[in-house]
């Protein structure tokens, strides 16, 4: 009976460690030119901020920059050189906090929708940003954890 018993929780440990495992090996790669590279535009996009990615321990890690322009009356939050560790779920927030660590830390906060990839450069659009939103957050929503983020400056 207690073989049958290891057998069984060792089914499910390989399991679960095989479908979240993929998040670790796997990475997402997008690399979008920036808004209106192509297009002949009238609005120069000026930046704003920029601030870089951070470690957060030895799992949950980011790099790059995030910075953030103005296009006439939208801004575009744009990644570049951008990686961070994969996983499930992630999103992209802004928030008012400088120093995130959990859930509770972020307050009010804004989702950007999920994230596009977890290397490249990628764009956000933002329409309406209040005054104050200056630290780029990368989250897991399933897990809830931390897993980078960017004090824009």
């Amino acid at each position: 009976m207690l073989k049958f018993f290891i057998i069984i929780v060792a089914a499910v440990l390989i399991g679960v460690g095989i479908y979240y495992g993929r998040y670790f090996f796997t990475k997402r790669v997008v690399n979008e030119e920036f808004p209106g590279a192509t297009n002949q535009t009238t609005t120069t996009p000026q930046p704003i901020k920029t601030g870089s990615f951070n470690e957060i321990d030895i799992i949950h890690k980011g790099r790059g920059q995030a910075t953030l322009f103005t296009m006439g009356d939208k801004h575009i939050l744009r990644f570049e050189n951008f990686q961070v560790t994969n996983g499930p779920d992630l999103y992209v927030y802004l928030t008012k906090n400088p120093q995130p660590s959990n859930k509770a830390s972020l307050g009010e906060f804004i989702s950007l929708g999920q994230l596009k990839g977890t290397v490249g450069n990628q764009n956000y659009e933002i329409t309406n940003l209040p005054t104050g939103y200056d630290t780029v957050v990368i989250w897991c929503q399933r897990f809830s954890v931390l897993f980078s983020y960017a004090v824009l400056r």
